[in-house]
């Protein structure tokens, strides 16, 4: 849920240009794994059409691999964006992450509780607003918010923390730095649990009971094993940056393109796959992170990275989408379907079905989604931006110790 980020400096004669290039790959798995979460929670509506097919089996039910798709972009871009030291000091990153994720969220969340007639309580509410598990049950999720599929935004902020934190200390080794604290909360807080230590998301002990500092769900997530699809992303970053460049050489960018085209038909395979076993790197985030390494190495094959600029109109279509990812990832489950209920049932007098239905729900999800990032979302990192430049004069004007 990451945004591409990129530093900006400015040459002689006062030209602004970006100091790395943007990564048209990740740009667009962003607007593919948002579509698949679309796809993936209105898959349900198809039962109409296969009555005979199990809810686990109809299409598009392995769609919520595009959270994990998220956090291993995630991962990516938080170190390919902090490449520059002026880009990665720790309080300016703070607040781009805060502005980023958490007003858009909240507001959200405050939209489609007050459209509700029969509403959470109030303990669900404002856990939803600061992003904080509902209950010790059914982990990674631990619980459904307000907007049920912002239950991954808390481990983005979690994320997001730690590697603040450790930019606090390093900006050299920021990922071993950060991927170290990752794998360390995860042991740790799975050994405070109490139970077996698991690899898989939906496996994480919860104990009856538990007495300590920390509630069992806090425990939970910190301990998740899904936070290491941040790691994989670190990584990935990593290696992008240093043999990216030695990639594009003719000599090689046919096995990269080879070997990038193949493991994005692995991603396919376990797309179409009719076994569900969660998230995570051992279950569809194994599929998720091939889909990753193969858009990355494929992207890496052309012979200069400009050869992927947006100028057809499938890339458009999806560096479009990559740029609506966000908020099509809060609406279209929530506000997007009640006001598809509310114009079939009170103007329409109209309830259609099936496929009717799910081409319905993601045509208003598009639409708001876009109608949001274009007068909410940016107004947000608007905000951020502002509160930075603020913080840049009042560091120049204070006085010298």
């Amino acid at each position: 849920m990451a945004e591409q980020g990129q530093s900006l400096t400015r040459a002689k004669g006062g030209k602004i240009h970006t100091s790395f290039e943007f990564v048209v790959s990740i740009q667009v798995l962003r607007g593919i794994a948002a579509l698949l979460v679309v796809l993936y929670h209105h898959s349900h509506y198809l039962a109409a059409v296969l009555p005979t097919t199990a809810p686990g089996r109809l299409p598009f039910a392995g769609g919520y691999a595009g959270v994990d798709i998220f956090f291993i972009i995630s991962g990516f871009m938080i170190v390919y964006s902090t490449q520059e030291r002026s880009h990665a000091r720790p309080l300016e990153f703070a607040i781009r992450r805060f502005f980023r994720v958490v007003p858009l969220a909240q507001l959200a969340t405050l939209a489609y509780y007050f459209s509700l007639t029969s509403r959470p309580p109030p303990s669900v509410l404002w856990r939803s607003l600061f992003l904080v598990p509902i209950s010790d049950v059914d982990p990674p999720k631990f619980g459904f918010p307000v907007i049920a599929q912002a239950w991954a935004l808390s481990y983005e902020l979690i994320f997001y923390t730690i590697f603040a934190g450790v930019l606090l200390f390093t900006h050299r080794r920021r990922v071993i730095a950060a991927s170290a604290v990752v794998v360390a909360s995860v042991v740790s807080c799975q050994w405070a649990l109490g139970g077996p230590m698991t690899v898989f998301p939906n496996g994480v002990y919860l104990p009856n009971g538990h007495g300590g500092i920390l509630p069992p769900e806090a425990l939970g997530e910190l301990g998740n094993p899904i936070l290491l699809e941040f790691v994989l992303g670190m990584t990935l970053a990593d290696a992008y940056i240093k043999y990216g460049t030695w990639l594009r050489d003719s000599r090689r960018a046919w096995v990269a393109r080879f070997s990038g085209l193949a493991l994005v038909a692995v991603f396919v395979l376990t797309y179409l796959s009719p076994e569900n076993p969660g998230n995570g790197l051992l279950n569809k985030g194994m599929g998720a992170a091939c889909l990753v390494v193969g858009a990355l190495l494929v992207e890496v094959s052309l012979p200069r990275p400009g050869a992927l600029a947006p100028r057809r109109n499938l890339l458009r279509l999806g560096m479009w989408l990559g740029s609506i990812s966000y908020p099509l990832y809060l609406v279209h489950f929530a506000i997007a379907e009640r006001i598809v209920r509310r114009l079939c049932s009170f103007f329409l007098s109209w309830n259609p079905e099936g496929v009717v239905r799910v081409f319905i729900l993601i045509a208003v999800s598009l639409a708001l989604a876009a109608v949001v990032q274009r007068f909410v979302e940016t107004r947000f990192l608007d905000l951020g931006r502002l509160l930075i430049r603020a913080l840049h004069r009042r560091t120049r004007i204070s006085p010298s110790p």
